[in-house]
């Protein structure tokens, strides 16, 4: 890093300062997956979702201050840009996945058939798996 560059950091503030928002935010987004895939801590997950939208937020302000006068900086941006949507994208297919086994457990537990499964009535209007209830260890 020369003298010149913390000067020039300083002088066009968001410029320097996004790709230093996508690397934390793509970063973050690893993490998030390391949690909602090993840990399954939902205080944790739920700090990081905090923190991702303060990062987003931050990432749009500086977006929308920024003129692309420098071609080859803005395509840096976004190719930056790009793979952290990507890695947003995985983790809302984990947890939409995750979502599917847990609806699928409760499922199982309350005793309600796949065919019927995502649904909160019959076809004869009884509530799904209201009295039909079996011991957990048979379920």
């Amino acid at each position: 890093m020369t003298a010149a560059e913390p000067d020039r950091a300083q002088s066009d503030g968001g410029d320097a300062q996004l790709p230093a928002l996508l690397e934390q935010l793509a970063e973050l987004l690893q993490t998030e997956l390391d949690a909602l895939v090993q840990s399954h801590d939902a205080s944790r997950i739920e700090q990081l979702a905090a923190r991702k939208s303060e990062l987003c937020a931050r990432i749009e302000t500086l977006q929308s201050e920024l003129a692309e006068a420098d071609p080859a900086r803005a395509r840096r941006l976004r190719e930056l840009a790009q793979a952290v949507a990507q890695a947003n994208q995985r983790n809302g297919a984990v947890v939409a996945a995750l979502i599917r086994n847990t609806r699928g457990a409760l499922d199982v537990l309350r005793s309600i058939p796949p065919s019927e499964s995502g649904a909160v009535y019959g076809p004869r209007g009884q509530t799904l798996g209201a009295g039909k209830a079996k011991p957990l260890g048979s379920a």
